[in-house]
């Protein structure tokens, strides 16, 4: 497999023994808060073609944590220029340490806050494949705001995405599932693709993170979400983007 050839995640992103202390484990848990209304984007809009060293169709994967999944996505997706925006410098450091390591020139990371700086990240009707794996879901009232998925921001990336392009999205945590349901169903700009329920039993990009992983062994429920980007006045979706995976 090709996760087994990926070169070895740095010592913070490593999984915590059992046997360390409550502190330690504490440090390491899956969820690490921070204010994303704290974070400085880029100076200027980035240049995509230069920054990869040629043009291709983008995808994006919005606060990728350890970078497994990003790697494995890159790996996987080799005609796709590959975009990971995090919040915390380190993370989006350490994957473009591990994207050069892996010879994956398809990857670059940087730090940004997706709801503040999306405008400014892409071009319009660039983007054929968004991914959000368990985001934030910010329990407490006051801190919704700080939630990724919201009205706003999908009325934005709906101009960054071409016809046809795919926004996969998942949590454990049913409340914000709902939440994110609900805001993708009430949007103009894209529908479901999963039939029934609105949530999909598998992984709905052939890719398994670690905390997807871990969830599974557990014999606890993961919501996945599959939306496709349409046009609001034919509602056509049949283009080159959604051949992605």
């Amino acid at each position: 497999m090709y996760g087994e050839a990926i070169a070895e995640m740095p010592a913070e992103a490593a999984p915590s023994p059992v046997g360390q202390p409550k502190r330690a484990r504490r440090q390491r848990r899956h969820r690490i808060h921070g204010n994303p209304f704290s974070v400085l984007g880029p100076e200027q809009p980035p240049n995509w073609p230069s920054i990869f060293g040629r043009d291709a169709p983008l995808g994006l994967e919005i606060g990728f944590g350890a970078g497994e999944f990003t790697l494995e996505l890159a790996a996987k997706h080799p005609d796709l220029n590959v975009i990971g925006v995090e919040i915390r410098p380190h993370l989006a450091s350490s994957l473009n340490q591990r994207a050069k390591a892996n010879q994956l020139a398809n990857l670059h990371a940087l730090v940004a806050n997706a709801n503040q700086h999306l405008g400014d990240l892409v071009p319009n009707s660039s983007l054929t494949l968004v991914v959000l794996n368990f985001p934030d879901p910010w329990f407490k009232a006051r801190h919704h705001k700080r939630r990724v998925l919201n009205p706003e921001f999908l009325d934005i990336l709906a101009s960054k995405c071409a016809l046809g392009a795919e926004l996969h999205a998942m949590t454990d945590y049913p409340e914000l599932a709902a939440v994110m349901l609900e805001h993708l169903e009430s949007s103009p700009d894209f529908h479901n693709l999963t039939p029934g329920s609105g949530f999909a039993a598998e992984s709905t990009t052939g890719i398994l993170s670690r905390r997807e992983r871990t969830h599974t062994a557990r014999g606890q429920r993961i919501y996945r979400l599959r939306f496709g980007r349409e046009s609001r006045d034919s509602g056509d979706t049949r283009t080159d983007a959604s051949k992605t995976l």
